[in-house]
This record gives structure tokens, sequence and C-alpha cells, in this order.
């Protein structure tokens, strides 16, 4: 005999079934826009000549993160650098010197032949960014009173310091300042916000006398860094759109977004922020763009990857993942690679975004990856970096700290970021040195 369903089954089943519904609706449905997919360039941008030097955050203006080396592990390490505090970005390394700032608003300078202090200074203010060396300053931004975690106020800015002694030469106010500067022609780009509804980006000219080029105010927050490709300024806001300035005068070339603009669109993307984040307006880009192959490549809080013609902000593809995405890409032989906080580390075709190989590690990914020499470098909040095969996501190397961004590259040198040093590696020959505990 068949048993009919009692209206109370009826009734449970149809709210799990609505519940799946909203589930779907609020942590899987993304509501983008069709891409239109074309041809890549041939070649990616190639880094400016650096004289050994890793200049700025991203390795060179367009964010690649990818510098050639002959760098590989197993790593013989040479020397460790105390930070004091949590170094949330990866130092610069130029002019002899490995410069980095902390969560506790200390700048602070070593020497790269031997990793003894050459100066350190206090800022005052939360330094989650990487600064950029010019002529003979140190600049780097601030974003409220340190330590960082103590919440945001509008204070913030930029302060630039004497390459030699860390002195203080000048501050300039703006509000709060997550960006990672960019120097190109003598010319300072970089984003400040005073709130979730309000930012601007700068143009600073830094010759004699120091002056504003030109600043543009959007209606959003910009934490981001600011990327620069053939005369153009690429920023991503929380708004979840990607602008295009022209460098030489600040005229809006163009903005985009890989989602649906209308009401209900929205409406479900503030109501995903809210209920995952307890913000309406936190799912957009924290990401810095990565130029190449005459496109744009970022991710956006809510776990979106895409592509955009750098020219036209034109979107050519998406790609969600699992988890959030918080750090930039780096580029390399038309993969482009890129982690959440799920753990997953991705290598996605530049062209179309299909996942080439994925790789899982444990505790979130952070911060952005690095590659040199044919392997890229990832670390997650478990206190690990992972070296892979960046052609095959094949596991080379295990090292055993690290948090945010893992690696920057100086000539035959490797300076890696654990949570709260900074340890200098070199290439071992045929022996083991001493090790961090951990590392394999």
């Amino acid at each position: 005999m068949r048993l009919r369903p009692t209206r109370r089954t009826s009734v449970a089943a149809a709210v799990v079934a609505l519940g799946g519904f909203g589930w779907w609706l609020v942590y899987d449905f993304v509501p983008l826009r069709a891409g239109t997919t074309v041809a890549l360039a041939a070649a990616g941008n190639a880094p400016p000549a650096t004289d050994a030097q890793w200049p700025m955050f991203g390795f060179s203006p367009a964010r690649t993160r990818v510098v050639a080396s002959t760098l590989r592990p197993p790593f013989r390490l040479q020397y460790t650098i105390p930070g004091e505090s949590l170094i949330e970005m990866p130092p610069v390394v130029t002019r002899g010197l490995v410069i980095f700032g902390t969560h506790d608003g200390l700048v602070i300078a070593t020497h790269v032949r031997n990793g003894l202090p050459a100066w350190t200074s206090s800022i005052g203010g939360c330094i989650a960014s990487s600064p950029v060396v010019w002529r003979h300053l140190v600049i780097v931004g601030w974003a409220s009173p340190a330590p960082c975690g103590r919440g945001k106020d509008e204070r913030g800015g930029i302060v630039a310091l004497d390459l030699v002694t860390g002195e203080v030469v000048w501050r300039f106010h703006t509000g709060n300042v997550e960006s990672s500067p960019a120097v190109v022609d003598d010319a300072l780009f970089f984003s400040a916000y005073e709130s979730r509804e309000l930012s601007t980006v700068y143009a600073l000219a830094l010759g004699e006398p120091r002056r504003v080029l030109w600043k543009h105010t959007v209606p959003t927050k910009i934490a981001s860094s600011p990327s620069l490709w053939r005369g153009t300024v690429y920023i991503s806001a929380y708004d979840r759109r990607l602008y295009a300035f022209e460098s030489s005068t600040g005229r809006l070339r163009w903005k985009t977004s890989a989602f649906s603009d209308d009401a209900e669109a929205r409406i479900l993307l503030g109501v995903r922020s809210l209920v995952t984040r307890n913000s309406w307006t936190e799912g957009g880009y924290y990401a810095t763009p990565s130029l190449a192959y005459g496109h744009a490549y970022a991710g956006v809080i809510d776990g979106v990857f895409s592509s955009f013609d750098a020219r036209s902000g034109a979107h050519r593809w998406s790609r969600q993942l699992k988890g959030s995405i918080y750090g930039s890409a780096a580029v390399w032989k038309h993969l482009i690679y890129v982690g959440t906080t799920s753990g997953r580390f991705y290598a996605l075709e530049a062209d179309d975004g299909n996942v080439r190989w994925r790789f899982d590690l444990e505790g979130k990914i952070l911060g952005s990856p690095t590659v040199t020499n044919g392997r890229v470098y990832v670390s997650s909040t478990a206190r690990e970096t992972v070296v892979l095969d960046a052609k095959s996501g094949a596991l080379r190397w295990r090292f055993g700290d690290g948090h945010y961004s893992p690696l920057v590259v100086a000539g035959e040198r490797a300076f890696m970021v654990g949570k709260g040093r900074v340890y200098a590696l070199e290439n071992a020959t045929g022996w083991r040195s001493r090790w961090p505990r951990g590392a394999q």
C-alpha cells in the first residue's frame, strides 16, 4: 500500500527545499555579465630592468609578481630578520637594503649582505602595504593609528623617510592608505579611503616642487594598490568595479564590472555580503589587478575571478572559485595563479579561466603568490609556505613558516616572509644548513 505524505511532512519538505534554494541563492548563485573571449597577446608585459632588485609590490607596475632567477629549493638559510610584529605585505629590496613595514607601525631596513639593521623608524600608523623607494626616499602608506586591528578612522596618508637614516622627511595626510604605492616616471600613484563610501586616487609629482598632479574621488572604498600599463592606472574597488584612469591627467577612461548592475543583482550581492561578512558592502575588490597580455586580471571577496580587456574594460570571462579572494594574482606563461580563503590555490588558463590545476593548503590564503624559475610560491595562515611546479602544480618543497605574501627575489637571493620575520635564503649546494622548524 502506498503511503500518502502527511501535511506535516509536506511542509517540512517545502521548508527544506526553500532553505536549500536560499542557500544556493546567497552562497552559490553569481549574477555575472556575459563575457567575450578573445585571443591573447603573444607575450606578457616585459618587466623593467631592475639591477637585481625588487623595487615595489608585485615587482613591476603591472603587478604580475614574476621575476627571472636561478633560485630553486631546497634553500640554505643565510639569516633571519626579526619584524617585531606581523608583516602583512612583502618587503622591497633595493640599493643594498631590505625594507618593510609592520602592523605596529615600524619601518625596518636591514642590509642585504648580512641582515644587520640599517635603521628602524616608527611612523605611528598601521602599515598594511609595501613601501616603494624613489631616489633617496622610502615612501610608505599608513592607515589609522598603530597597531593594526584597532579599527579605522579617517587618519592616514603617505610618509617619506630618508633612505639612509630612516628619518621622516615629509608626510601627506589623505585618509587611510592600505595601497602599496607605485612610482613611474617620478610620479607616485596610490589610493586612500575615508569611509566605505569615499576614496581618492592620487598622482603625486615627487620632484621639486612636490605637488598633486591629479586626484579622482570614487564613491566607494578602495584598499587595493594601483597597477599601471601603457599610460593607464588601474584600480579595483569595493563596489565590484575596476576603474581605469589616464595616468598623466587622471581622466576616467572607463569603469567596468563582471557583475550584473540591475537592482535585483545589487540587492542579492548586498544580502550575500551581509550574511557572510556582516556588512552590506564587504564583497568587492580588495585584490590588486595584474596586467598582462592586454588584459587585467583580478578577483573579488565574493570569490569570483575575472578577466577584462585592458584597453576597453570589456568583460572577457569570470570563474567562481571556492572561498574569498584577497590576494592579487601572479601571471606567467598564460597561466594565472591565485588562492582563496578555502585554502585552494589555482592555476587558471589566461584566455578562458579554465582550471589547469589546483593544490589544497591548510589554512586560508590571504596573500599573493610569486613565480620564479618555473616555480610558484604561496603561503597560508597555517604558517606554511609551499613551492609548486608552476606548470603542473606538483609539490616541490615546504617551508615551515608563512602567513601572507611569501617571497620576493633580488638577484640570487630570496626573501621569504614568515609570521613576524623575514628569512634570507639562497640555493643550497648539496648540503643542509640550519632551518626554521618544519622546513623540509
